[in-house]
């Protein structure tokens, strides 16, 4: 057989030589099962392909043997081998595609395991992700009229419960930093072992400290340095709530709107309640709405009692009108500094600020630099991110104006 022309090393030289362990065991991504988790595809090994492509030798070596024992003349003979050195050849070609496919095969396979658990694992921390979101949103603390205007009914503003207590200078010449400087100086808190929650300055030079609990106002009440240091302590003054009813026809007096208010949504509502200590309780703020158009908005000062008897059946009736009624928490924005709590007529300040770039010096509607992004000047004012539009309903500064003033408003615990 040694003869044979199929008795060759190159022959077996074509099949890729055998691996070290066998290919079920290729190294792949070992994570932790899951539930795509799948049997490998079922391949032959690499000795098993080396006895099957010998056993094919062996038969093609003997048919060669047998047709040289024959009667067959040379031609015939040589026929034959070639034909049978063809089969080989393919044979063996057979086997290397197999091998190099076989490799592919287990090296996808392993990917698409790595795959689906990578898959699993993202949709697990998806639904965590999700998870720790709802568990950790915050609870607004108010609502903007333009907020509330767009939710659903009966969604109140909620103040805040806060403890507060006013200090005024008994010399009314003293402003509001001189209190704020002295009552910084005379009170420890601690010594005093007080909770603050903030101190801001109020009208008539006083100062309005607000503090975690009723105990630690009474401390404060007790402290003989604020009384021996020419200073008086008071209650906090608090406005009267604000509502906005929407939608009132144009056309009406405002006597008569107020009329229809008390007649049609009051009068059989509260107690003791009557036309005149209504009309006397209310008054009107202001109104706003589109020039010339059929109707506006009545942004009305009222009693904390009328406006819990209002706000909570959400729409008023005027007339043949049925008008939407919300809370009104808008604060006021000064056009000439950019600060909330004041208008430009009332503004101390002696020069304009940009309510685009943020610089002083200039209106925003002469700024040069309105090609480039916004800057909101009343963060910029206090060094704070300011990369947003002056006004911005997101602004940290103008949710800061806007919770000041809810906390300042007596809602009666509403």
């Amino acid at each position: 057989m040694e003869g044979s022309p199929f008795n060759r090393s190159a022959l077996t030289g074509r099949s890729p030589p055998a691996t070290p362990r066998d290919p079920h065991a290729v190294p792949a991504p070992s994570p932790a099962p899951c539930q795509h988790q799948e049997e490998p595809p079922t391949v032959m090994s690499t000795p098993e392909l080396q006895n099957w492509i010998t056993g094919i030798k062996q038969c093609l070596n003997e048919v060669c043997a047998i047709s040289t024992e024959g009667k067959l003349n040379s031609e015939q003979k040589l026929r034959i081998n070639n034909l049978c050195r063809r089969v080989c050849h393919g044979t063996s070609q057979l086997v290397v595609t197999y091998q190099s496919l076989k490799q592919k095969a287990i090296q996808t396979h392993a990917n698409l395991q790595h795959l689906k658990e990578n898959y699993d694992l993202s949709q697990q921390l998806q639904a965590l992700k999700q998870t720790v979101e709802e568990s950790t949103r915050p609870v607004p603390i108010a609502a903007s009229f333009a907020d509330m205007v767009k939710t659903s009914p009966n969604n109140f503003v909620q103040p805040s419960v806060v403890n507060s207590i006013a200090i005024y200078p008994t010399d009314k010449m003293k402003s509001s930093d001189d209190t704020k400087t002295l009552v910084q100086k005379i009170i420890q808190p601690d010594q005093m072992k007080l909770h603050v929650r903030g101190l801001r300055k109020t009208k008539n030079g006083g100062v309005i400290i607000s503090t975690d609990t009723k105990d630690d106002i009474q401390k404060l009440k007790q402290s003989a340095q604020l009384t021996t240091s020419g200073l008086t302590l008071d209650e906090p003054h608090k406005r009267k709530p604000r509502i906005v009813v929407v939608g009132v026809p144009s056309s009406m007096q405002e006597k008569d709107v107020f009329n229809c208010i008390y007649q049609q949504n009051l009068a059989d509502r509260l107690d003791g309640m009557t036309p005149e200590i209504f009309l006397k309780s209310v008054k009107l703020s202001h109104k706003s709405g589109k020039k010339d158009a059929d109707t506006c908005n009545y942004i009305i000062e009222v009693p904390a009692n009328i406006r819990k008897a209002i706000i909570t059946k959400d729409r008023v009736f005027v007339n043949w009108s049925s008008c939407p009624v919300r809370d009104f928490t808008l604060v006021t924005r000064c056009f000439k500094c950019q600060q909330y709590g004041h208008a430009a007529k009332t503004c101390r300040e002696e020069h304009n600020t940009c309510g685009h770039c943020g610089e002083l010096g200039h209106l925003m509607k002469e700024c040069s630099k309105k090609a480039e992004p916004p800057k909101c000047a009343t963060c910029l004012h206090y060094k704070k991110p300011c990369n947003h539009k002056t006004g911005d309903p997101d602004c940290p500064a103008k949710k800061m104006a806007e919770k000041r003033y809810i906390d300042s408003i007596d809602y009666e615990g509403a």
